[in-house]
């Protein structure tokens, strides 16, 4: 018989930290969208609003 040899599997890469720094990142840019939106259209906002 022609058997092939087992390689052992390599160990499991730990994508926690990829995952939370993308996580992060997102949020990172969605605050930063959300503050320069108010920023530019803080005025129309709040006649808008009534105030």
């Amino acid at each position: 018989m022609n058997e092939m040899p087992v390689s052992p599997e390599a160990p499991k890469k730990n994508n926690t930290m990829i995952i939370v720094a993308v996580v992060v990142v997102v949020l990172f840019c969605c605050c930063c969208a959300f503050l320069l939106g108010g920023w530019f259209f803080g005025d129309q906002i709040v006649q808008s609003l009534g105030g």
